[in-house]
């Protein structure tokens, strides 16, 4: 805000009287470098505020609250790109590992056809209830009985096909049934969903005839018949939506450029970048060089697995403790960590990293607080008050319980190298969880595929 006020101040200081359009316009052009101020802009901002097109007249601070409006507005805009920008990384990564563990363990990928009924609408007489069959193959499947009046489903079922298959879909009235007649039918080849991505659509339900629609059934339905063909559709599909993305960023940093043009030079938006395209590119690459000198994600997996050696450590020297000590939080602590060793063979998010960091933090200060109040009398010169027995396994509990702090330090630093370390720590700031709970309500997920196990 100070640059705007400091600017206009050069126009006059009274920011409260109205101006003529034109004269604001022509005291923003002599303050850009090339002395022309883009028009559709200039219109675009003059619109925002009330009356001022039709008296030709607006006060200065009308005129800064829309420049730091339309400035927030653009930060806001590229803050949110970049986000889903980093969520789109995460999850190309994650594919591509798939996609290496598929040709590591040359398995060959079955074709499998998923096949979710959802609801259907009705439209004939009836008072019955009503079920669905799926036939597919040489395998028939039914539905739970619904009521006629807005019938719902959800339910999935899975079948291992091949390209000749199609899809029966049969509407069973219990009342048209007496009379061995059927609600609707339906025949979907299995070839229409060759793009191996979800459908989600509706399929009219026919007379036996084919020429009156007896109803409406809502599906969704997917054919993975090439597990690594699947995952790389979903690897490029990602890398469009990643550039559209990045060139809708650049469209942004072009209007903020242009917003900022007459006001001092190296104004900056919310992620501390300078605003012209240039600038952000010398940054790019200065980011790019400076994660060379740290080291490759394939070395922070091999960290990430040796780290989970020093978690069996510190769990054998807990169970030594515990024969002495009550280590509840310290269990909680080791269980959390295999937990999360048990479902991340690689490092997919620094979110873990940092709730473990935590936490071994509390467990060191509470064992520091342990050693200072009961290790004093059994570290010095042996006393008579004390038995003998008592005094020898009690000064055994305290030498373990400082091999127990020392292997939580290293465990912590180990912790904290992998860290510190990490190339792109704005890819793995968050998970799904985190995401699904604690994320932005107001980004869009672009990528609206079923995730592949």
């Amino acid at each position: 805000m100070n640059q705007f006020q400091d600017v206009f101040n050069e126009f006059s200081q009274l920011h409260n009287q109205k101006y003529n359009l034109g004269e604001i316009l022509s005291f923003l052009d002599s303050k850009c470098a090339n002395g022309y101020f883009d028009r559709d802009v200039y219109q675009q901002l003059i619109d925002q505020i009330p009356q001022a097109q039709s008296q030709q007249q607006c006060t200065i601070n009308q005129l800064i609250n829309v420049f730091k409006k339309a400035q927030d507005v653009l930060n806001d805009k590229i803050s949110k790109c970049q986000q889903i920008i980093d969520q789109k990384n995460i999850e190309i990564r994650a594919y591509s590992d798939k996609i290496k563990q598929q040709q590591t363990n040359s398995v060959n990928s079955s074709s499998k056809l998923n096949v979710e009924i959802l609801e259907a609408e009705i439209l004939y007489q009836s008072n019955g209830q009503l079920q669905i069959s799926l036939e597919c193959m040489s395998s028939v499947v039914y539905t739970q009985l619904a009521k006629r009046l807005n019938p719902v489903w959800n339910e999935t079922f899975d079948f291992n096909v091949n390209e000749q298959a199609v899809m029966k879909f049969i509407l069973l009235d219990t009342e048209l049934q007496q009379k061995r007649g059927i609600g609707g039918v339906a025949y979907i080849d299995i070839n229409t969903f060759g793009d191996q991505m979800l459908h989600d659509f509706t399929v009219n339900l026919t007379d036996e005839s084919n020429s009156i629609v007896r109803a409406k059934l809502h599906l969704k339905i997917q054919w993975i018949y090439s597990k690594n063909k699947y995952l790389q559709d979903l690897v490029n599909e990602n890398m469009i939506q990643i550039n559209q993305l990045e060139q809708e960023i650049n469209d942004h940093i072009v209007d903020l450029d242009i917003i900022n043009s007459p006001f001092k030079q190296g104004i900056k938006f919310q992620n501390n970048l300078t605003i012209s395209t240039y600038q952000t590119q010398q940054n790019q690459q200065q980011q790019q060089q400076g994660n060379i000198l740290l080291i490759s994600e394939s070395q922070i997996d091999r960290l990430v697995q040796i780290s989970l050696l020093l978690i069996i450590l510190y769990l054998v020297f807990g169970l030594l403790n515990s024969m002495y000590r009550t280590l509840n939080f310290d269990f909680l602590v080791i269980f959390y960590c295999f937990l999360f060793y048990q479902k991340n063979y690689k490092l997919q998010s620094l979110l873990h990293i940092k709730i473990i960091m935590v936490m071994l933090g509390v467990a060191l200060l509470m064992d520091i607080i342990w050693l200072a109040i009961y290790s004093t009398p059994y570290l010095g010169e042996f006393n008579a008050s004390y038995d003998h027995l008592e005094y020898g396994l009690q000064k055994y509990q305290i030498i373990l319980s400082w091999l127990l702090l020392f292997v939580k330090i290293v465990v912590l630093m180990f912790y904290v190298h992998i860290y510190a370390t990490y190339p792109d720590k704005s890819t793995q700031v968050y998970d799904q969880q985190w995401n699904a709970i604690f994320g932005w309500k107001d980004i869009k997920q672009i990528n609206i595929y079923r995730n592949y196990n």
